[in-house]
Parts: C-alpha cells; sequence; structure tokens
C-alpha cells in the first residue's frame, strides 16, 4: 500500500517481526485494529513538524491512529481547529502511547515543535488504510 501526506507518497515496505510484535501488543491494549505503521525519525530538537490532521482520505472517517515514543521526550500541543482557544500540551515520554480516535482528526490539529537540545526520538504510528491511493 501507498500513502501519501505533505505532497509526498511513501511506499509501503513489509513490516518487520519487530514491528509486528509491537502491533500486536498496541492492538491488544487499545483494541483497534491496524494494517500499517508510518516511522518518523525526529534526529534533534531541530526536527519538528506543523500544525497539522492526519485526515487523509485513505485513512477513512475519524480514523484510529496509536502513536508510540521511543527515545528523547518531545513535547506535543493540541489545537481545536475551530475554537483556536482550547487547546492542550503534553509531553511524549520514552514508551508512552498515544491513541488518537473519534474526531481528533477532523476536529483537532497537532504538531511537534522545536526543541532546544532534545537528543534522537523515533515515532511510530500505526494506522489503518482504507483506500489506495494512485
Amino acid at each position: 500500500m501507498n500513502y501519501s501526506y505533505s505532497n509526498q507518497t511513501m511506499s509501503a515496505s513489509a513490516l518487520t517481526p519487530l514491528l509486528i510484535e509491537i502491533k500486536t501488543e498496541i492492538e491488544a491494549r487499545t483494541g483497534a485494529n491496524f494494517n500499517s505503521v508510518l516511522v518518523n525519525y525526529y534526529r534533534d530538537g531541530q526536527d519538528s513538524n506543523g500544525w497539522h490532521s492526519d485526515d487523509e482520505p485513505e485513512l477513512g472517517r475519524d480514523p484510529e491512529i496509536a502513536s508510540l515514543s521511543l527515545g528523547a521526550p518531545r513535547d506535543f500541543h493540541l489545537r481545536h481547529k475551530f475554537e483556536k482557544t482550547h487547546k492542550h500540551k503534553m509531553s511524549l515520554e520514552h514508551g508512552s502511547l498515544l491513541m488518537m480516535r473519534g474526531s481528533t482528526q477532523s476536529c483537532w490539529q497537532h504538531h511537534i515543535p522545536k526543541r532546544a537540545n532534545a537528543e534522537g526520538r523515533i515515532n511510530l504510528t500505526f494506522r489503518t488504510i482504507v483506500k489506495q491511493t494512485v
């Protein structure tokens, strides 16, 4: 399966045995089922992402996304798309699992801001692709 976001199309690779093991554990803990994982590597605190929602058509309506953080802690910010004063901030620590469900993607945006002196971090976002892109 391919997955497109931010004007990029990512080609899928087979899940490794370790990723299958992690996926199985997350599915057991959350009750969700996933068929893909997006792996992001943040080299240091200068790597970040801007405000966005994971609302691509291939994820379907109200996708469930499980985000596993490995490595250095990073801040995670949420803001409501329509009520900009509604904001939340949390620290994603090593080993933390953030589950986004329901209207999270349709009503909220999130981002990982730059962070001085942060070390490397890997983020695994498990999701279900329901529609293939061309």
